[in-house]
């Protein structure tokens, strides 16, 4: 009878490490997604709390429009920086919502094509100088693109300065940045 009972009671301490290892398991398993629920809840409120306080990365400019978020880059027209919200392009051209309409509502001609090449890369300088003078001090709206051409096998690189002004404009100003480029090789 000895036999039996110390049988039995072995049976029973089994049975109950058995359970006890089962809770364990559960216990742990419980435990490891509270802490993903309150990893994720933490994750959440940190998301929302950037989107009510959001800090724009340090070295990287602000939209114009939107002091809380950073800028993508440039006009092409008023040089102002702009989000991705704000800034759209057309014709391989960046433009902020003001300007937008500006461009697409005028038909636009370059009146440059400058050459310039790692030799000699400030020979385009004076077409920028003169598109800042024409929107700073005139108002008058202007973008540059610029063109390029790779010869690979010698690893050269040719860019082509272009000022695009309204049709109207064209003309006129024309003569101006000539003039404007003759003034500016008169001061050197």
């Amino acid at each position: 009878m000895n036999q039996t009972i110390d049988t039995t009671l072995m049976v029973i301490i089994i049975l109950l490490l058995v359970l006890i290892l089962v809770l364990v398991v559960i216990a742990g398993l419980i435990f490891i997604n509270y802490l993903k629920s309150t990893k994720q809840q933490n994750t959440t409120t940190q998301t929302t709390t950037e989107e009510l306080n959001p800090v724009t990365k340090p070295g990287i400019g602000t939209c114009k429009n939107h002091e809380h978020k950073n800028s993508v880059g440039i006009c092409a027209i008023c040089e102002e920086e702009f989000c991705v919200d704000c800034l759209k392009q057309i014709d391989k051209v960046n433009l902020c919502p003001e300007h937008f309409n500006t461009f697409a509502d005028n038909i636009w001609h370059p009146i440059t094509n400058q050459r310039t090449t790692p030799d000699d890369p400030e020979e385009g300088v004076y077409i920028y100088q003169f598109k800042q003078h024409l929107w700073k001090e005139k108002g008058i709206p202007s973008y540059i693109l610029n063109e390029y051409k790779i010869q690979v096998e010698n690893d050269y690189i040719e860019t082509y300065v272009q000022l695009h002004v309204k049709e109207n404009d064209q003309e006129a100003l024309k003569k101006e940045i000539n003039k404007f480029k003759g003034n500016l090789a008169n001061d050197k």
